[in-house]
């Protein structure tokens, strides 16, 4: 997959861009607070119908607008977006899209950002989210068993407040818990496999882990952990209880690394994510990447950016208009432009 050109009117501080890119690697330069960031939520908004910042909000149309438009011509289709506050519409080739779901598989995205929440610094339920949406991507119905299993354990917790039976529901979420449990530990298994695969290419100094840590249960087993009476009246077995930890020279990362190191291991998260969606969709997504220089040295952007030059199609924003480093990029089939608001 591939963006041809992207126009976008109206989004925050972004009257009217429009650009085309090339087939590789991309390099939006430009100041602080110039809007470089806009242009890649442009691209993940008409592929989620959302932002990836974390306050997201009807700030993203610009002041003073009715309407914010975005367009995205691909080598597959045209796909055009709509927002005015109230209303998102989308069209693929002039066909309304009738569920958003359909936008992720029109442009794939693999996306990081500062923007976003951070997955090493957030408490367990957010790690939980981040690889569930990416297990989304890739296995549908993993998207209803989570939506239907919350919603149980609510049910079952409101139950338990009120000193009530909780029988009618227990063998529900018995049922539904297994289901989440046998695809979160299959997909692990492949991830870690795959993650490691894309460490031992980038040739890093460090050594990095994840460990996916359920209490996966028998069915007895299952019940009897569930009827347990507990002094916190909550539901204290399930996946909703899963863990996963990350490790670097076998420290936790959240604790022992540095800040570059941090970067390191989320872009290699986010490269096993490509693969593993490049081998499952047989597409190659479109990676984003905002602020790429940004706590790496040299040696450590050059490591990356050779690993998805030429492999994917990748945009990039940078404050950083070293010479040097720039110079290095442009001699590997790249686009630079830089972006003034």
């Amino acid at each position: 997959m591939i963006i041809d050109n992207l126009s976008v009117i109206n989004l925050r501080k972004i009257k009217i861009f429009a650009e085309s890119f090339c087939r590789n690697t991309n390099v939006i330069t430009g100041k602080n607070g110039s809007g470089k960031t806009s242009i890649l939520e442009a691209i993940f908004f008409i592929s989620h119908a959302k932002s990836f910042r974390k306050k997201y909000s009807q700030a993203l149309i610009s002041n003073n607008q009715k309407e914010l438009q975005i367009k995205i011509e691909t080598d597959r289709s045209t796909v055009k977006g709509f927002y005015n506050k109230k209303r998102k519409v989308f069209y693929k080739n002039s066909e309304i899209i009738k569920k958003t779901s359909q936008l992720s598989e029109e442009i794939l995205i693999v996306c990081m950002s500062p923007e976003e929440i951070d997955i090493i610094e957030e408490y367990n339920n957010e790690k939980q989210k981040y690889f569930d949406r990416i297990i989304f991507k890739i296995k549908k119905e993993h998207i209803k068993n989570i939506k239907d299993y919350k919603k149980l354990i609510v049910y079952r917790n409101t139950l338990l407040e009120n000193k009530m039976e909780t029988d009618p529901w227990d063998n529900k979420i018995m049922e539904l818990g297994n289901k989440i449990w046998k695809i979160r530990k299959d997909f692990f298994k492949y991830f870690i496999k795959k993650y490691k695969e894309v460490e031992k290419k980038i040739e890093i100094k460090n050594r990095y882990e994840i460990k996916y840590i359920s209490s996966v249960l028998e069915k007895q087993k299952y019940l009897i952990e569930l009827r347990k009476k507990n002094k916190s009246n909550k539901t204290e077995v399930g996946p909703h209880k899963d863990k996963i930890k990350f490790f670097i020279n076998g420290s936790e990362v959240k604790e022992h690394a540095s800040q570059g190191e941090k970067k390191i291991f989320k872009y290699i998260l986010k490269l096993t994510e490509a693969e593993i969606l490049k081998k499952e969709k047989r597409t190659n997504p479109i990676v984003l990447i905002d602020d790429f220089f940004a706590k790496l040295d040299g040696e450590n952007i050059m490591k990356i950016f050779s690993y998805f030059h030429c492999k994917f199609q990748t945009i990039i924003t940078t404050t950083n208009t070293d010479n040097k480093i720039l110079e290095k990029l442009k001699n590997k089939q790249t686009k630079i432009f830089t972006f003034n608001d």
